[in-house]
This record gives structure tokens, sequence and C-alpha cells, in this order.
């Protein structure tokens, strides 16, 4: 009726490496570096340059808010607002409305 038992150093070991959690940038050495998962914009040549392709960097489309009314910041007051999912025919409709008032000015 005698058990082998896992030595105790064993458990503490495998509870220690439970512990560790997420490796992020500020927990690795200095010389670690993970990234945030951003795509690159280009390669690196053989002489050591680096080439940026057009194609791949972000284009970011900003619309002109000169005279726009509503400022960024919104109330935790605010009511919230839940509107059920659009069907395929309203949606066609209202972009097919919005095509005709941008051609309309």
């Amino acid at each position: 009726s005698h058990r082998k038992r896992m030595p105790l150093n064993i458990i503490r070991s495998l509870m220690r490496g439970a512990k560790r959690g997420n490796l992020t940038s500020k927990r690795g050495n200095r010389l670690f570096y993970k990234g945030r998962g951003a795509k690159s914009t280009g390669f690196h040549t053989k002489k050591g340059g680096y080439i940026v392709q057009k194609h791949k960097v972000p284009q970011l489309i900003v619309p002109d808010l000169t005279g726009f009314q509503l400022k960024p910041y919104v109330s935790h007051k605010t009511p919230k607002v839940i509107n059920p999912p659009l069907s395929l025919e309203e949606l066609q409709s209202l972009t097919d409305t919005s095509q005709t008032q941008s051609s309309d000015k």
C-alpha cells in the first residue's frame, strides 16, 4: 500500500511556470523585441537599405471637417442606442440614396 509520491520540488516548478503569463516586450531582456503585429511596408536590400513599396503603405482617408459642429467627446450620460442589423434591401436602399444625393451636388 506504499504509493510513489511526486517530489514536492517538481510540483513547485510546475506551479511556478503557470504564473509566468504573457511574454511582452516589457518582460523580456533588453534585446527582446516582440512588435505589435504591424505589417511591413517594404523589404530590406542585400546592402542594408530598405525599399518602401507604395502599395503596402496604409492610406488614411480623412474627411474635410471645416465647419463641422460635433465635438469628439461623447458623454457617459448619453443613452445607449441599439439598432437592429440592416437587411440587404435596406442597406442597398441607403447606399442608393447616398449616391444620388452626392451626384446631385
